[in-house]
């Protein structure tokens, strides 16, 4: 497993904390116009964003349990467009999520031999949910 660079660590350590992280780059164009090929990408840095669940969220899991709309019994399973990373972040705080899986694994892209060795139906049984949909 190769060691996450500085980039890399400091986007978990925003996540760890509940943030996510926006990448800044500039570019300087010869005629200040936006046709213009210009130079190179340049990387500035990172922006760490706040962006709160709702604030009802859980207390929305919790009632639709209650009134039977959410059958305890049932395994059911959180759908986001969000990263993995961020996907498992959010379950962790809702109290519901415990593992996710890329999207990618259910049409076969996956490298982990574990998914691999499951038949979709299967892998659907086993996981919490799906990131980057």
């Amino acid at each position: 497993m190769k060691k996450p660079t500085k980039l890399e660590r400091t986007t978990l350590t925003y996540i760890d904390g509940g943030l996510r992280s926006l990448g800044v780059a500039r570019q300087e164009g010869p005629d200040n116009s936006k046709d213009s090929p210009g130079g190179p990408w340049e990387f500035v840095g990172l922006l760490p964003l706040f962006d709160p669940l709702r604030h009802d969220y859980a207390e929305t899991i919790r009632r639709g349990l209650d009134l039977g709309v959410i059958v305890k019994y049932l395994n059911v399973k959180m759908i986001t467009g969000d990263q993995l990373v961020i996907g498992n972040e959010t379950g962790r705080r809702l109290g519901r999520v415990v593992s996710m899986y890329p999207s990618s694994s259910l049409l076969g892209d996956h490298k982990d031999t574990f998914v691999a060795a499951l038949p979709v139906d299967k892998l659907t049984e086993k996981t919490d949910g799906f990131a980057g949909v």
